[in-house]
């Protein structure tokens, strides 16, 4: 008897340690390519919800939504019409150190065609580890005064079989390598102007995938809040799933 007292209240302790107070963080865009063919990609939008749930001193669980809206030019001019739709649901953990962050999550997405039928809708799950400078960290980016941040990001697509489903059906994804390097090249009382390339690698069964953006935004930043207008260039993009080779987007964002 005494040592399941013991035990609870070792466990009592230890939820007395944790911090469950919910914190939030979110951004959101809407952009326009500036190409002249818009009948695959003429408008994005994109909103973003990410929550640490429980926090234990350097050590976190998070939770993330995000979800991603396609649209192409259709007939009669119509511009707000979805072409596909790509949703996310994140889970993880993160440690944060005071000269490296590293976190390791699971992501499930998947995308859907709106207004027409296309067989084998894309679904994966993956997982994928990060390590990154500290305040590239959704609760730390937006305060951080450092020129130059940087992260790195490692993720598999198993292909496991799951009554006789594959878990990563409809792209034949395997491992990829995100680079995202973030330089802050001007920022006086509360405007700031950054510029941030994104390289991006898929290894697939028989060929890569390339998604490599430059990107540059100019922002008013207040209380941990930025709006701003983003520019991105694709320099090169050969992806199975959504190809805008050489297409500019100007995009305005808000970030919380």
């Amino acid at each position: 008897m005494l040592r399941i007292l013991a035990v609870l209240l070792s466990f009592i302790c230890t939820l007395s340690a944790l911090d469950l107070s919910l914190e939030f963080h979110g951004c959101a865009f809407i952009g326009k390519y500036l190409n002249s063919d818009t009948i695959l990609y003429n408008m994005d939008a994109s909103v973003e919800i990410y929550c640490t749930m429980v926090k234990h001193k350097d050590f976190s669980f998070f939770m993330s939504y995000r979800d991603d809206l396609d649209m192409a030019e259709q007939t009669g001019g119509v511009s707000l019409d979805p072409r596909y739709a790509h949703y996310y649901i994140v889970g993880g953990f993160d440690l944060l150190l005071k000269r490296l962050m590293v976190a390791t999550y699971f992501m499930h997405d998947c995308i859907h065609d709106i207004d027409f039928e296309v067989e084998g809708t894309p679904v994966f799950n993956r997982f994928r580890m990060q390590i990154a400078d500290p305040d590239f960290h959704k609760s730390s980016r937006l305060h951080s005064s450092k020129k130059f941040v940087w992260s790195v990001e490692l993720g598999s697509y198993p292909h496991w079989g799951y009554h006789g489903w594959d878990i990563n059906a409809g792209a034949d994804y395997n491992y990829e390598i995100i680079l995202k390097p973030v330089v802050n090249i001007f920022r006086k009382n509360n405007i700031g102007f950054d510029i941030y390339p994104t390289f991006h690698i898929t290894k697939g069964d028989t060929s890569f995938y390339h998604q490599h953006l430059f990107q540059v935004n100019t922002f008013y930043s207040k209380n941990g809040k930025r709006i701003g207008l983003e520019l991105a260039y694709n320099i090169l993009n050969n992806d199975i799933i959504k190809d805008p080779d050489k297409l500019w987007l100007l995009s305005i964002f808000v970030e919380f």
